[in-house]
């Protein structure tokens, strides 16, 4: 879906809550909106919903310009109650669906959740629930902008559990998310250093510093690179004093990472390494899942 058309319907949804809203307001109270308040008012009479039985119905009439006098009608207030929800509901739907298809989920990694992740060791099964946690205490990580490290061996999951903790923190809170990897902050704060660049490093920067959550997997394949290691630092640094959450994936151990990358990022994601998960059993890849 396009952006103007994913506009387009969000207005729509935003437009159709209102109305029902406004209808369920008058419902309640009797009172007309803005627009019908110069329009006259009958006495309320008892009406009869065939679902919920009698409620209190009001009603005014419009004199058209053309034709006849048209009487308006309030509903039954249960039924409005019952349309505004699935409104609301329809806008919410909406605004998770927007934010899963702009979190960078890889198609490799669609259906990864954290409910079908396969704990293939009991570590596995405390690192699921690790994420469970975090995932479940959301609020109370970001308000304390809590980072984490996920680490160890390639084909164990992380990047499995990561997706499955991106999509449950958005469909519960709908918090901002994006998943990326070190090469793609690489390539486009680089992209900004052309002359006829049509972005500031600034703007691009802006990118990765103002989600929620900020996912890096692939940190510590830039080792040596001291470009790439600086623009890390700078990026972390800013989401590190702004409190806004950041997991970082590698294949390395916690003091490769360090000596790849430096004390400074490994602390800043780690709170001094307490905070990691550690992935060091056997390769599962290519037994049907979406291990990595």
């Amino acid at each position: 879906m396009t952006n103007a058309n994913k506009y387009t319907e969000r207005a729509e949804l935003l437009a159709k809550r209102d109305s029902v809203d406004a209808e369920l307001r008058y419902a309640l109270t009797g009172e007309q909106t803005y627009t019908w308040r110069n329009h006259p008012a009958s006495e309320p009479v008892t009406a009869r919903c065939n679902e919920h039985g009698e409620y209190r119905e009001y009603s005014f009439l419009i004199n058209l310009t053309k034709g006849p006098a048209r009487r308006m009608h309030s509903g039954c207030p249960e039924c409005l109650r019952i349309e505004l929800e699935g409104a609301e509901r329809a806008l919410l739907d909406h605004r998770i669906a927007d934010l899963l298809a702009d979190a960078g989920i890889g198609r490799r990694f669609e259906r990864c959740e954290l409910d079908n992740y396969e704990p293939v060791t009991p570590d596995a099964a405390a690192n699921r629930e690790a994420c469970l946690s975090y995932a479940n205490s959301w609020p109370e990580y970001f308000a304390a902008g809590t980072s984490m490290a996920m680490i160890g061996r390639c084909g164990t999951g992380k990047n499995h559990l990561a997706v499955g903790l991106a999509k449950k923190i958005i469909r519960e809170h709908q918090a901002r998310v994006l998943i990326t990897d070190v090469m793609q902050i690489s390539r486009a704060v680089k992209s900004t250093w052309r002359a006829n660049a049509e972005r500031t490093e600034a703007d691009v920067l802006s990118d990765f510093t103002t989600p929620d959550l900020l996912i890096i997997d692939e940190l510590g394949a830039q080792l040596g690179n001291l470009s790439e290691l600086a623009i890390l630092q700078e990026l972390i640094n800013t989401r590190y004093e702004s409190m806004l959450p950041t997991i970082v994936i590698s294949n390395l151990t916690l003091e490769q990472l360090r000596q790849g990358v430096g004390d400074r990022i490994v602390d800043r994601v780690t709170d001094g390494g307490n905070n990691r998960l550690v992935f060091d059993w056997p390769s599962y890849r290519g037994k049907g899942s979406a291990a990595a």
